[in-house]
């Protein structure tokens, strides 16, 4: 992909569309990570994979939809987060508002309750009406699930505890390989 003059391989994007009543297709929103004038957190790198997993849901699929309720979460999982290669980061955004007021980046150890680091975080997602559940599967030890309360996901949400699954703990069998490799 060329974002500006830099060719930056497998950087990746989104691309939001809506399908009418009627089955036609338009393009919403392209989502990209690029140079500083961009409204999408980050900067577009080789090897960043943004978009390589996507999970979308609608909090409140029985009410009219909302900026708050139709959520998007992109990963990016070759995400380098200061010199460590490959830590990830997962991008949440609204499906049907702008990306730069509701994009929330999320990348290990800053506080939004996924600890660890060169996690590949963004590779294994899931959304449900109330959490984002992220798979880190890479390790430490056997891998692990993080559940995040949907308010950890937004701008201005409440940093709640999160809920950690991981071989050995919680009545799961202390075995296996790559535990959180499907967050779903």
């Amino acid at each position: 992909m060329t974002i500006g003059t830099s060719a930056n391989a497998d950087a990746g994007r989104v691309v939001v569309g809506r399908i009418s009543a009627a089955g036609a297709w338009s393009e919403v929103r392209q989502l990209w990570q690029a140079d500083a004038d961009d409204d999408v957190s980050g900067t577009a790198e080789a090897g960043d994979r943004m978009g390589e997993n996507l999970t979308a849901v609608n909090t409140a699929p029985r009410a009219v939809s909302t900026a708050a309720t139709m959520r998007l979460a992109v990963g990016t999982p070759g995400e380098a987060i200061g010199t460590v290669d490959n830590a990830g980061a997962v991008h949440t955004f609204s499906l049907v508002a702008a990306a730069g007021t509701n994009d929330r980046w999320i990348e290990a150890g800053d506080g939004d309750g996924i600890p660890g680091t060169n996690q590949y975080l963004g590779r294994n997602i899931h959304y449900t009406s109330t959490k984002l559940y992220a798979g880190m599967p890479y390790g430490p030890g056997l891998g692990a699930l993080h559940a995040l309360p949907m308010s950890n996901t937004i701008i201005g949400g409440t940093v709640a505890p999160v809920t950690t699954y991981k071989p050995g703990t919680g009545g799961l069998p202390n075995f296996g390989v790559r535990f959180g490799g499907q967050a779903r």
